[in-house]
């Protein structure tokens, strides 16, 4: 399954000055730049002793157990983003909203399988479904008609989505959406958000992530390759703009005119965390795509069907051209897709010869395991409406929640969220627009209060400063008043922390305001905001 790439960010990208004096000290006369990093498998810092101490108490049989792995497989993981410092726990097992590991810690779990699973760990009705088809076979190759019934819940929710088709993660639905979407379109280039994540492919796997000392030094916005062995010819054909300024990203289409065929973009902005859309983004970008012939791509697959039954296009009152999805649409299970206007999606059918096809095959498309499951939890999801207006209001609990407690502790701190999904970032800035503001994120202190959190048994996501975490409906009222207590702690935590050690503050990267200003202009933010 595709997880979301705001695990990989940098480490120490800035730490930020405080504006509180009071609690943290006057730190503005002691700035000094923070050197640019290296890129680490973990992407962050080290949390120290202090804050690490009791998850590392907890966590010995997982210790042991990461360094066997280690030795046999690159970081002791499946996946990079699963990697932290000092070392991963290791799951036994999850039931409903929480998640238990093999050292018998029982963890409220807010990371909820990377945003899978909006029923919780091990939903019944699911598993009974999946243990029926078993009986019929765990692999056909052939079409069935639960395929059929499938897509047809696909089209229920999502009515922009004329004709579907499957495949098995995120990764896979974003990179034949676009071969779809140049095919149709006639044209090579994409266009996608800086920061924003749509899966490993080379294609997308540009401008993820940077160090705020590149951002002030680039002239606008190019593709800057995340990591080794993209080709450069590839990072040519992507077109970068920032989210949240219209006037930016249509100047930046104005440029590419008659190149680029197919704009792609989170319509929240998960890549670097949690950003929401503001001043009808979203609704411009789509006046402006459909103005210029650009197939316009929700990539719905952290959204989809968990703002909204009908995913964020839904909750925003948008239709795009073409949409991605997965993660819950596969009910725990892998399963993704990609779909959208029946003469687009057309491209695909068979028999065309191979000069005019637009290939898109794979021997586990439309699993029937992955399909059954994922039609039972779309089926259910359908039948409750009831279920997004509690998962919203343990949202607003949470999410308001944290912020009035960062608040109340003199922590600077914006948290940004819509729905049931939120994000924590250490900042002075006043509110995050792009991904541009969330280079002024203390990443250390971030890091010092998740494990503090995770060492008291609540896991606010993969640890990351850009990360997110997401509410189930099997969480309750209780639930989020035990996170709430557990954060408030940790909040406690690093404000004694940073109260001790006024003179030894970390450094800090005294160029927020100026590297916006580099960008856009005269003003410090972007002007369109």
């Amino acid at each position: 399954m595709r997880e979301s790439f705001s695990y990989f960010q940098t480490p120490f990208r800035n730490a930020q000055v405080n504006r509180d004096s009071q609690v943290f000290g006057d730190l503005e006369s002691r700035a000094s730049a923070v050197a640019p990093t290296l890129f680490s498998l973990g992407g962050d810092p080290l949390p120290s002793q202090k804050f690490s101490r009791k998850y590392l108490t907890r966590h010995k049989k997982s210790g042991q157990l990461w360094r066997r792995a280690v030795r046999i497989t690159p970081g002791g993981v499946e996946s990079n983003v699963r990697y932290f410092k000092p070392h991963p726990f290791l799951a036994d097992y999850g039931d409903g909203g929480y998640i238990y590991d093999v050292d018998g810690n029982k963890i409220l779990d807010l990371m909820m399988g990377f945003g899978a699973l909006l029923l919780g760990h091990n939903n019944r009705d699911i598993a009974l479904e999946v243990i029926k088809q078993l009986e019929s076979g765990s692999m056909l190759g052939v079409t069935s008609e639960l395929y059929i019934d499938y897509i047809q819940a696909v089209r229920k929710a999502v009515p922009s989505m004329k004709k579907v088709r499957l495949c098995n993660s995120g990764t896979e639905a974003t990179m034949h959406a676009l071969r779809t979407a140049r095919a149709y379109t006639g044209r090579d280039k994409i266009a996608k958000a800086e920061g924003a994540y749509h899966g490993a492919h080379d294609y997308v796997l540009q401008s993820l992530d940077m160090d705020s000392r590149t951002a002030s030094r680039m002239n606008g916005y190019r593709a800057i390759p995340y990591g080794r062995g993209i080709p450069k010819a590839v990072s040519d054909l992507v077109v970068i703009f920032p989210y949240n300024d219209i006037e930016a990203t249509a100047a930046i289409l104005e440029e590419n005119e008659d190149e680029v065929g197919a704009l792609i973009i989170e319509p929240v902005l998960c890549g670097p965390g949690v950003i929401a859309p503001k001043a009808n983004y979203l609704k411009r970008l789509r006046q402006l795509t459909r103005k210029k012939g650009i197939v316009l791509i929700f990539d719905e697959v952290l959204t989809g069907f968990r703002l909204a039954y009908g995913g964020a296009q839904e909750y925003y009152d948008i239709r795009p051209d073409m949409t991605t999805f997965g993660k819950i649409a596969g009910g725990g299970f892998q399963l993704a897709g990609f779909g959208g206007e029946a003469q687009i999606m057309n491209v695909l059918e068979p028999g065309r010869g191979w000069k005019y096809a637009t290939f898109h095959a794979g021997t586990y498309n439309g699993h029937p395991i992955s399909v059954a499951a994922g039609l039972k939890g779309l089926e259910i999801l359908g039948e409750h409406p009831e279920y997004y207006n509690h998962i919203n209001s343990l949202g607003r609990q949470l999410y308001s929640g944290l912020q009035d407690l960062a608040d109340d502790r003199r922590i600077p701190a914006w948290v940004e969220y819509v729905g049931s999904i939120g994000n924590v970032y250490f900042t002075t800035k006043d509110e995050i627009r792009n991904f541009r503001d969330t280079l002024s994120a203390n990443t250390r202190r971030w890091w010092n209060w998740f494990i503090h959190c995770l060492g008291n048994n609540v896991l606010f996501g993969i640890p990351n400063t850009g990360e997110r975490a997401f509410i189930c409906t099997e969480h309750t009222e209780e639930d989020i008043e035990w996170a709430l207590e557990v954060a408030d702690n940790a909040f406690a935590a690093i404000g004694k922390e940073a109260g001790r050690h006024k003179e030894k503050a970390p450094t800090v990267q005294l160029q927020a305001v100026g590297e916006q200003a580099a960008v856009y202009g005269e003003t410090p933010t972007p002007p369109s905001v």
